[in-house]
């Protein structure tokens, strides 16, 4: 087996597709299958399946692929630590949600970039269930998500930050003047929400629905700072991380309403693979991690 094999066969598995492989990798679409074709011949077995619209693993295939990673990654290791022996340089890839991307992560990153301005840091913004899933097939190196815990063994989960949640308006709507809302009191009301997928709006929604109370309305928004802008405007009330919102807590364009509903004890997390091969600038952002942050294990949570 060649490593450029097992690079293209890995493209594969994570993109379903020969094409969306060859754009990746630079091959041409021809020269990927022919390097499959040589793969199987030496295996012995089919590793793919051809569907109308995706290719995916066969049984084999699905056994080749942890392997395969693992070679790839080493590989990659094996060049960073020859090339980059007086140099840290490499690649760090994390995904992120944009409140804790840019509440929390931003010094870290300067400051990161400042020490190894080398390597090359790339960050991906999506919700809870994208990022996780890419955390898991390895297109990603560690996810920062905001969530109450982790249920999977094949990962690792760090506390960063505790995440009050409040719940938000502009000063003129009329929930305002209340002493303390309740839960029954957002029946009817339109609710301005993060796009599914996101955690602490999975945990919002399902109280609501455990109380049977029907807003009038719920606006999906993918960007934070569109939702803040919105309710600002009183077109709604949203439900966010305290982080999100201090500048216009402190401007008053927003109000936290006094919230008798329950605490869902939010946190900032950082999440990675237990088996992953940690290169050296991965290492080396870990340790920054830890040097600016208390961490918290969460395994056994």
């Amino acid at each position: 087996m060649e490593l450029r094999q097992l690079k293209t066969f890995t493209a594969i598995a994570h993109l379903g597709s020969f094409s969306k492989a060859a754009r990746k990798t630079g091959y041409a679409q021809s020269t990927i299958t022919g390097q499959i074709q040589q793969l199987e011949q030496e295996l012995g077995t089919h590793l793919f399946e051809r569907l109308p619209h995706r290719t995916i693993l066969t049984s084999q295939g699905q056994l080749l692929l942890p392997y395969a990673e693992q070679i790839v990654e080493l590989a990659q290791t094996a060049r960073e630590s020859i090339i980059n022996e007086t140099c840290l340089s490499g690649t760090v890839t994390i995904g992120t949600m944009e409140s804790v991307g840019i509440m929390r992560l931003t010094s870290v990153l300067e400051e990161f970039h400042i020490r190894y301005p080398h390597v090359d840091l790339r960050l991906q913004f999506g919700s809870w269930d994208l990022l996780y899933q890419a955390l898991r097939e390895g297109r990603i190196d560690v996810a920062f998500l905001l969530g109450q815990h982790i249920q999977d063994s094949s990962c690792t989960a760090r506390i960063l930050f505790d995440e009050p949640m409040y719940l938000l308006a502009a000063p003129e709507h009329p929930l305002a003047s209340r002493d303390t809302v309740e839960i029954g009191d957002l029946s009817g009301q339109t609710l301005i929400l993060a796009e599914k997928g996101c955690s602490y709006r999975t945990a919002f929604e399902n109280t609501l629905a455990q109380y049977h109370v029907l807003p009038a309305q719920v606006l999906e928004v993918e960007s934070i700072f569109a939702i803040k802008k919105l309710v600002a405007s009183n077109l709604g009330i949203t439900y966010m991380p305290a982080m999100a919102v201090q500048d216009e807590l402190h401007a008053q364009s927003l109000i936290r309403l006094p919230w008798g509903g329950p605490d869902y004890h939010i946190k900032t997390l950082m999440i990675h693979k237990k088996n992953k091969w940690i290169s050296p600038a991965l290492k080396t952002f870990f340790s920054l991690i830890r040097e600016r942050f208390s961490c918290t294990d969460t395994d056994k949570m």
